[in-house]
């Protein structure tokens, strides 16, 4: 295993009775973008969520860099986390909470530094370097609350690349985002992959909003990898229409990939 690969082999999370997630083997590499595209309720957050180690499999095996997650104490799964940047879905985290933007990225470097441990000069400059980076040098006084979605999803980025990562996983980034905002912040993520080698995992509901950066992607259906390769060919595949239920037609403008369903002959 090389740096910031992860893999799961048998992987099994239950809810109650019901298995809402069942992968046999699946494995991201070095410095790959892959995409996890599938209808709702396919398992899609909960496959990031084990990839992270925020919830653990009921069976089988997670390995990230090499390392099985259950195998760590608390303490060193903690630790591990670390170089993983996570950014949830925008219904998963508090906008009310009254953090400053500056506040809310210096949170990724205290991650990384440890609840006891004063940031310093250094790790400030890491901090405003990134706020810098994403163009959102005047807001970094302004309370996360104030401002707008874009800003607010730009603002998470920021404070998961202050860790400075080597895995950058991403649930829906650009939901409840309008044209615009969604269109920055694609370009955004596939700016970051391409600048830092980062490899990055990213749920997305619109083939749309997975960037040219984008290869691959994995096809989940009922909490099973029904299809996993070239981002192309799955698009354009038999498996795509059986988890969408309807058939479909895939053009690509600009390097973007925009599925359609098709009406009836």
């Amino acid at each position: 295993m090389t740096r910031g690969c992860l893999s799961l082999s048998n992987v099994k999370v239950h809810r109650g009775a019901r298995t809402i997630l069942d992968v046999e083997a699946m494995e991201i590499r070095e410095d790959e973008f892959v995409g996890i595209i599938g209808t709702n309720g396919a398992g899609k957050t909960t496959l990031l969520k084990v990839c992270c180690g925020l919830i653990g499999a009921d069976s089988g095996t997670v390995r990230f860099d090499g390392r099985d997650f259950h195998q760590f104490s608390a303490w060193r799964k903690a630790n591990l986390r670390r170089r993983i940047g996570y950014i949830p879905q925008a219904a998963e985290y508090n906008t009310e909470l009254p953090f400053t933007l500056r506040e809310l990225v210096a949170m990724g470097r205290t991650s990384v530094k440890g609840l006891l441990s004063r940031l310093n000069r250094k790790d400030y400059e890491i901090i405003d370097d990134w706020i810098d980076r994403l163009g959102l040098a005047e807001k970094r006084r302004q309370t996360f609350r104030s401002l707008s979605g874009g800003e607010q999803q730009k603002g998470l980025i920021a404070r998961a690349m202050a860790q400075d990562p080597e895995l950058l996983v991403l649930d829906e980034p650009c939901s409840n985002l309008d044209f615009n905002w969604k269109y920055q912040i694609t370009e955004l993520i596939d700016r970051l992959h391409r600048e830092t080698d980062l490899t990055v995992l990213m749920v997305s509901h619109e083939t749309s909003q997975l960037p040219p950066a984008c290869g691959r992607v994995v096809l989940l259906h009922e909490g099973s990898v029904l299809a996993d390769g070239d981002i192309e060919k799955i698009l354009e595949s038999d498996e795509f229409e059986r988890a969408y239920k309807c058939r479909s037609e895939t053009l690509k403008i600009a390097g973007r990939r925009y599925t359609f369903q098709k009406g009836s002959d």
